[in-house]
């Protein structure tokens, strides 16, 4: 029966999921403090009616610990309870334990010091920190049975994306049980697309999908004071005491990669709250750009030609500059320079979109976003550099020898190429690198000469297949047509990563497909619809 249940559950959801609740509440926060004073209450009760593997209540979890430090708030304790029908969920949301890739989505300020990376062969999990699993408790919970399993009333609750296992009538009868435990002025948060408003409840509407009892349904307890009366009939409307974001963020977009810029306009089109007013293809442009315009919020690329995202911020970041959250192509666990570009300023960090998956990543962006235009807003200042990050940061890789880079071009393509070599930090160890010309054999001495000249601080190097070396913080010049297929066999068991710069033979495309080629990342020239140079399309990861 649990196994059923378990497999007819879905499980999809994600920390801090449909952020305009959290919005709401942050702007809300000091009268819902108020109120809990005013009635002598000690702690915020808050209800998470299934709660899936726990993502939500961890959420409200950091949530609230940041904000109510925020505010100088310590006489209010928040008491979290979180219920499933799926037992299974409900263990894995106890054992508070996650894999890394599930917390990246999480804004940073957010994350703060609440959990701990694992060690060894588990280094790529994390665990929920005492303090913030001391907020939250954990159980099996039936919707349909909350009259024998709920035994007080809460301030707050959640029961979001949960409806589509319900029809009409149900739903009708699951929340009019709900509203029996939710607390006179309490707030009730149902999936912002489960809208209550057509099934005739005693409830008033204060946002999407946000309820609480209608005005004239509040009942006051007959053993209050009158004094206690008036505090508990005050008019919900007036709750809102924060200034709030304006209706449509403006963004900037900066990146020199233009399929990166079309997927980011894709992401905010079609995402209420937000437009992009503007794109620049390196830091020099988004200078000119902000001179004469304004802008909410500026998404940011590490690595651009001209001006890179450092030097941006370097230059340019300040106290009255909107906020900036990076939006890069390396994996974050894997990039200091994405951990130097907040230390330098920036709110947060995002890992690029793919053609692949620019939706789901763009409901992370979009959240990261509006919680770094939020900070700015209320003058708080980001803790942007967290514990767990400073656990996952390596500016060296480890066992380089491990690993092997694959970079294919022409001559034609000389600044891209020198600007890929130029990324490789001199004063680290990092893999072996290949650099591949095809049909360019004949000239391969002339241009290690010139590739030495112009990197001098690259060791650089023309590859011998009958001397062959793997040795690391060494570029090897070579043959594509005659080196490729050799030097990954050589490497079998190795990971590896390979750029294709500019424009691309059937032939290579063929090659690198049959040599099942990955982590492969494709120039903007490769990714024109209908090209016939698209054949590598389907095995890429990330365009650059």
């Amino acid at each position: 029966h649990d196994y059923f249940i378990s497999e007819l559950t879905t499980h999809y959801t994600f920390f801090f999921r449909e952020f305009r609740h959290f919005e709401y509440l942050q702007m809300n926060l000091p009268a819902i403090i108020d109120n809990l004073r005013a009635n002598n209450q000690s702690e915020l009760k808050i209800l998470c009616l299934a709660c899936s593997r726990g993502q939500e209540p961890y959420s409200l979890a950091m949530f609230f610990d940041h904000h109510l430090k925020q505010l100088g708030v310590s006489d209010i304790k928040v008491k979290i309870l979180g219920t499933d029908v799926d037992k299974a969920s409900v263990e894995v949301a106890k054992n508070g334990v996650y894999r890394f890739n599930d917390i990246k989505s999480i804004p940073m300020k957010y994350l703060s010091s609440h959990w701990a990376r694992g060690k060894g062969e588990i280094s790529n999990f994390v665990k929920v920190k005492k303090d913030l699993k001391s907020m939250c408790e954990f159980r099996y919970g039936n919707l349909m049975k909350l009259d024998e399993e709920l035994s007080q009333k809460y301030d707050i609750i959640f029961c979001r994306n949960v409806f589509i296992y319900f029809n009409e009538q149900q739903i009708k009868n699951i929340c009019t049980n709900i509203l029996k435990f939710l607390s006179p002025k309490g707030i009730f948060f149902t999936g912002v697309s489960e809208s209550l408003t057509s099934l005739e409840l005693p409830i008033d509407v204060h946002g999407a999908s946000i309820y609480s009892h209608k005005e004239e349904e509040v009942i006051v307890e007959e053993s209050v004071s009158k004094a206690d009366e008036v505090v508990n009939i005050t008019p919900k409307a007036q709750v809102v005491v924060q200034p709030s974001l304006p209706e449509t963020l403006k963004v900037l977009c900066v990146d020199d990669s233009k399929i990166i810029l079309s997927l980011m306009k894709k992401i905010f089109g079609a995402t209420p709250g937000y437009e992009v007013v503007g794109t620049a293809e390196n830091g020099q442009e988004a200078e000119e750009f902000l001179k004469n315009n304004e802008v909410d919020i500026m998404t940011l690329d590490i690595h651009m030609p001209v001006m890179d995202g450092l030097s941006y911020l370097k230059k340019n970041y300040n106290e009255s500059h909107p906020p900036v959250v990076i939006v890069s192509s390396v994996s974050r666990e894997d990039a200091f320079k994405a951990m130097e570009g907040m230390r330098l300023g920036a709110s947060d960090y995002v890992e690029k979109p793919s053609l692949e998956d620019f939706m789901v990543k763009g409901d992370e962006i979009c959240t990261k976003l509006r919680v770094a235009a939020l900070e700015k807003l209320s003058g708080g200042v980001s803790q942007n550099f967290t514990d767990i990050d400073k656990e996952f940061e390596s500016k060296e890789l480890e066992n380089p020898e491990q690993f092997f880079y694959n970079i294919y071009g022409h001559y034609s393509d000389k600044k891209k190429i020198y600007h890929v070599i130029k990324e490789l930090n001199v004063d680290t160890s990092w893999p072996a690198t290949y650099l591949y010309f095809e049909g360019s054999g004949n000239v391969l001495d002339d241009m290690i000469k010139e590739f030495k000249s112009d990197l001098a601080l690259i060791n650089i190097e023309k590859f011998d297949p009958d001397n062959f070396e793997q040795n690391t913080n060494t570029v090897y010049v070579c043959d594509f047509k005659k080196h490729f297929k050799f030097i990954n066999d050589k490497h079998q068991g190795r990971k590896s990563s390979t750029i294709v710069l500019g424009h691309h033979s059937d032939n290579a495309a063929e090659i690198m497909i049959k040599n099942k080629t990955s982590n492969l990342l494709l120039d903007d020239v490769n990714f024109n619809q209908g090209s016939k140079h698209s054949k590598l399309q389907d095995i890429a990861v990330d365009s650059g």
